[in-house]
């Protein structure tokens, strides 16, 4: 079967961040919007770039320190998921899966900057 790499880049305007944070980092018990997440399984997730705080106060010292004015139909972020298809993750090791997100995010930092990634999270 074929495996495929998926990125995903949904641009965010307002204020989503408080949800996405709580999204990506496990902080609810149940994900309607998801019902694949199981969070038993969240002990297993690691950073690779761990937030220094809040999304939300991130985003906004980013915003400040560019000196970009925003409207309120601006876009403020963008949300980045890197992944592949199941059947590529099926004879990998933990160590092989951790390497694979590692360089997606070296990736990824190369064309942004560090600076500019608020979270990182497998």
């Amino acid at each position: 079967m074929a495996q495929h790499a998926i990125l995903r880049f949904e641009k965010h305007k307002g204020n989503p961040a408080r949800p996405l944070e709580a999204h990506h980092e496990r902080q609810k018990e149940q994900y309607a919007s998801n019902p694949d997440i199981d969070t038993s399984r969240s002990k297993y997730n690691f950073h690779i770039v761990k937030p220094e705080g809040r999304y939300y106060h991130f985003i906004q010292s980013r915003i400040e320190q560019a000196g970009c004015r925003t409207r309120r139909d601006s876009t403020r972020f963008v949300d980045t998921l890197i992944t592949a298809s199941p059947e590529f993750f099926k004879k990998k090791s933990p160590k092989e899966i951790q390497e694979f997100f590692q360089r997606a995010a070296d990736f990824l930092i190369g064309r942004v900057g560090k600076e500019n990634i608020v979270s990182a999270v497998v």
